[in-house]
């Protein structure tokens, strides 16, 4: 390095840290200063403060959840000194692109995760005093040791602790309370104390069973919450959801104390697999919060007890206390069931539903049949989740993809949903980590994973549902944890996860695609 490099580096970073002082008009005159010195390098700052200032400026079409920005942002944002005046027109200066639409710090973040650009000596530590000061319910989670992640990935989703509030300890009731095509007057529950009926036939729910007892929670009450936390025939589970990549996981709040993966996946008895791992007092339960941060377009959630950081979409420590102690823990995980509520309760006409009187305050409302611009996240090819590098694959990235993993949290095998939606013969045969499996679409319509009987397989429709029959012409009964024949043999049922192709390739080190 020549002395004039060495001198233009030490102006360089000289002025990334008067970014960080807090006076708007030295944010102005730096942003300034920096388009003029002309270094590329200082991009990766820059889209970081366009970001900020761009939510704190205008949180009213950009704050998340989006039932919230009617009410007043968080305190830290509404500082006189959260401003970089010029950081946009700074950016036009140092990059080929020159984006002016109304959501330009979004179009700013797709192209820099396209980039490879190596920012400035220290930018880790920069962009840790960045989240510290200026967005401090993220940044004080960020700054963990250890990490399993790349700070320069890692992207701020307009969104923190502090306001994208978890749903703890929700009530549930039967789902006729709740099913707005069921009359009042029809059932005893017609008093004032009764729930409201919000339910209608064509509204999107998650599905699941815990212990014989099935729930469904609807997308459009879960969404400005992304999260749920709950005991449930006492097992304690989270529901997470990443609104990026449509995404609900239902995982078991129990980790063993002793480290290692979690249990098998049972669908009924979770981790542990007895009441008494439980009472012998080898686990821990963790209660699951949202961070507001995104990696590789997925949400990272954390646990209130050790403010671990966790991959949401793989169920894994990536920061912190955990990944210190128990760095190859997994979580255990239920299957999750996408499905229409008229579809659900004709399947589990015993379920219960979510009370969607939860005592938050929200205007549910809001998101019924609107999902605000998450729709174009999901739909639009043209649209990158931010963080997350285009990449040509098996899978056009926005695929709607149902996946397993099985002993390596790493590995993971998908089923394309269209594609065994258009198959004549509704189901796809393959091997999961040498199991054969079939994968088939149950009675709510929905993707369903067994352990195979012998090959190949026939889906047919009996009197009493949905049943498979093997190549000896034995007959299994589809239900909801297993296949099962007339001889009481059963099939494993094997709990997967839904979302987006991209979230798949992204967060495991392997994606097979089951075809």
């Amino acid at each position: 390095m020549t002395q004039t490099d060495r001198t233009s580096a030490e102006r360089l970073r000289w002025l990334t840290e008067q970014l960080l002082v807090r006076d708007a008009d030295v944010h102005a005159t730096t942003v300034a200063a920096l388009a003029e010195e002309g270094d590329e390098r200082v991009v990766p700052h820059l889209v970081e403060l366009l970001v900020i200032d761009s939510i704190a400026n205008d949180w009213e079409r950009f704050g998340f959840p989006a039932v919230l920005r009617d009410r007043d942002p968080p305190r830290y944002l509404e500082l006189p000194e959260v401003r970089w005046p010029g950081v946009r027109g700074a950016l036009a200066d140092l990059a080929e692109p020159d984006f002016d639409s109304d959501h330009a710090w979004v179009e700013w973040e797709t192209w820099y995760s396209q980039q490879d650009i190596d920012p400035l000596a220290g930018f880790d530590e920069w962009k840790l005093r960045l989240y510290r000061s200026y967005l401090p319910p993220v940044g004080g989670l960020l700054d963990c040791e250890p990490r399993a992640f790349d700070l320069q990935g890692i992207r701020w989703g307009n969104t923190d602790r502090s306001f994208l509030a978890a749903m703890n300890a929700p009530t549930f009731v039967p789902g006729d309370a709740v099913d707005a095509s069921t009359d009042a007057s029809d059932t005893d529950a017609s008093d004032g104390d009764s729930p409201e009926r919000y339910l209608e036939d064509d509204h999107l729910v998650f599905g699941f069973e815990l212990e014989g007892t099935a729930y469904a929670v609807p997308r459009w009450v879960l969404f400005p919450h992304e999260l749920l936390n709950a005991e449930l025939q006492g097992v304690p589970v989270s529901l997470t959801y990443c609104t990026l990549c449509n995404a609900p996981i239902l995982y078991d709040r129990r980790v063993p104390t002793g480290g290692g993966a979690a249990a098998d996946g049972d669908e009924t008895e979770g981790l542990g697999g007895s009441d008494e791992t439980s009472e012998a007092g080898d686990v821990d339960v963790r209660t699951f919060g949202s961070t507001g941060m995104l990696a590789s377009g997925n949400k990272v959630m954390y646990d209130e007890e050790t403010e671990t950081l966790w991959d949401q979409h793989a169920g894994t420590p990536i920061g912190g206390e955990t990944l210190e102690s128990d760095p190859d823990l997994f979580l255990d995980q239920f299957a999750v069931t996408q499905t229409e509520w008229g579809d659900w309760k004709a399947e589990y006409p015993d379920t219960l539903a979510l009370d969607v009187d939860t005592g938050y305050g929200y205007d549910y409302s809001y998101y019924d049949g609107n999902v605000d611009f998450f729709e174009h996240y999901w739909n639009r090819e043209e649209i990158v989740q931010p963080g997350v590098r285009r990449e040509e694959g098996p899978l056009p990235e926005k695929a709607s993809v149902y996946g397993i993993v099985d002993d390596d949290p790493d590995e993971v095998w998908v089923i394309s949903i269209d594609d065994l939606r258009e198959r004549e013969s509704g189901l796809i045969e393959g091997e999961i980590a040498g199991r054969d499996v079939v994968a088939l679409l149950d009675a709510t319509g929905d993707v369903a994973v067994y352990e195979s009987p012998p090959t190949p397989v026939e889906r047919v429709e009996t009197d009493d549902g949905i049943a498979l029959v093997d190549e000896t012409g034995t007959e299994w009964q589809v239900a909801r944890n297993e296949l099962r024949s007339a001889s009481d043999e059963t099939r494993e049922r094997l709990p997967g996860r839904h979302g987006l192709w991209f979230a798949f390739r992204t967060h495991y080190e392997t994606a097979h695609v089951l075809e």
